[in-house]
């Protein structure tokens, strides 16, 4: 439920409209560091091992239903000919699938799901192995086994690694706020993300709502309390450490970057 309410709360901030800042240049207090552009990505390897799923014999349920997953650019990056996603209910495999790569580079699974004509309605579980980088995920999102479904947008996923892996089993959505006087100007290869000790946590996306600024989840481990963040200006060919710290544990974390 928690999971739920999480996702719920960051689909609100992201839903909010918008208005665009000022590239006017103000004088910045954050440290500054001169660095070659970053490539800065969570770093979602793991030494999970593979899942020895099997399909449900065909004669024991008499229903069925189909479901498209799509895996996000991130996922994509780390996903290989070894990876596997299934479908539980009530615990149980009832279908599996393997990755099928369509030519625009997309990783999809087209997943065969049995059931009961008594479990209508049930909520479905869906884990994902990533091959590339030997972890597990499981996703909040949980779909209902509706039998002889018709493959419309309900039942065309994007399975997002937004927590729940074996590596990084906490999550928390992020929304920064962009303030309307920057020491930089915009541009084309800006990048912010997330840190804890100095490893990343969450590359967020700029969005132009009615708080233009940057939107992403932030992964973590129990015990991890406090994260910072990191912005990347390719005018100034250098990377801005934000003053104000994280501190995890909310549902959502809502802040201005103060650079």
């Amino acid at each position: 439920m928690k999971t739920s309410i999480k996702l719920i709360l960051y689909a609100a901030v992201l839903a909010l409209a918008c208005a665009c800042s000022s590239d006017d240049e103000t004088i910045s207090t954050a440290p500054f560091t001169a660095v070659q552009a970053p490539h800065w990505a969570v770093d979602w390897s793991s030494n999970d091992p593979a899942p020895d799923w099997q399909e449900p014999a065909a004669t024991l349920y008499e229903c069925s239903m189909n479901l498209l997953v799509t895996l996000d650019e991130e996922l994509q990056k780390v996903s290989s000919s070894q990876d596997q996603m299934a479908i539980f209910i009530n615990g149980t495999c009832r279908g599996v699938s393997k990755p099928n790569v369509y030519p625009d580079g997309s990783v999809v699974f087209l997943i065969h799901i049995k059931g009961s004509s008594q479990e209508t309605g049930q909520p479905m579980e869906l884990q994902y192995y990533s091959g590339g980088a030997k972890a597990l995920f499981n996703d909040p999102y949980m779909p209902l086994f509706t039998p002889n479904n018709l493959m419309d947008e309900a039942f065309q996923l994007v399975f997002t690694p937004t927590g729940n892996s074996l590596k990084y089993p906490l999550f928390v959505p992020v929304s920064v706020t962009r303030p309307e006087q920057l020491p930089f100007n915009r541009a084309d290869g800006d990048e912010m993300a997330v840190f804890i000790d100095g490893e990343c946590r969450g590359v967020l996306k700029e969005c132009e709502d009615l708080y233009p600024g940057w939107r992403g989840i932030i992964v973590y481990r129990e015990g991890e309390d406090k994260a910072e963040l990191r912005f990347y200006s390719a005018e100034k060919g250098g990377v801005y450490t934000i003053a104000q710290g994280i501190v995890l544990g909310d549902e959502v974390i809502v802040l201005e970057a103060k650079f």
